[in-house]
């Protein structure tokens, strides 16, 4: 009998640290920018956070940036990173990438060769990979657009047809929504024991 594996718990899903390219306001795209000292350093913070937390497996995309991030993140337990296409940047139209200014598939969808609507393809693609070769808690570092498109397919319940919460606060928790311009959540659900079910 062949045994099923176990599933993925959880993801944790993070953003590449800080780059150069982020600093001076430049769209990187697939460039191999580096972590600037504050990338590194926040990476550091984030790999120290998640360090008493079992971990099964790290994911990344493909680019310098995340991978340099995802390394940060495996070191202390001990894991390899692997790399998955589907992780990538969205991508930009050559001429956007290296220049100053910044662009996102919902607010400037003409810089972009793919749609938001390719992007949460992509990236419920690359949740179904990761569940298919993973079991417990992996750790997922990628980018802005596709990182907002993964939450997206979660939080709009894209990649189920059941009916259930998935914002619902636990009690006395803290959830922070930026209201200065337009609605923005910031942080969702934080309570004492936040980890300790880890």
């Amino acid at each position: 009998m062949v045994e099923k594996p176990m599933p993925v718990d959880y993801l944790f899903i993070v953003r590449h640290g800080e780059t150069k390219a982020n600093e001076k306001g430049i769209e990187a795209g697939p460039r191999p920018y580096p972590l600037a000292k504050k990338g590194v350093k926040d990476a550091v913070f984030i790999a120290k956070t998640l360090a008493k937390i079992k971990m099964d497996a790290v994911y990344s995309s493909p680019i310098f940036r995340a991978v340099e991030t995802a390394k940060i993140l495996a070191k202390p337990h001990g894991l390899k990173v692997r790399t998955l296409e589907e992780l990538t940047e969205a991508k930009f139209k050559p001429k956007y990438v290296g220049r100053k200014g910044r662009h996102h598939i919902l607010t400037t969808p003409e810089a972009f060769e793919e749609t938001n609507a390719d992007l949460l393809n992509r990236t419920a693609k690359a949740i179904e990979t990761i569940h298919g070769k993973s079991s417990g808690n992996v750790i997922v570092v990628s980018h802005g657009d596709v990182i907002t498109a993964m939450l997206e397919g979660v939080v709009e319940r894209k990649v189920s047809d059941e009916k259930y919460y998935v914002l619902h606060p636990e009690p006395a928790s803290l959830c922070i929504v930026e209201t200065k311009s337009r609605p923005f959540l910031v942080l969702h659900n934080y309570h004492r024991k936040m980890f300790a079910g880890f």
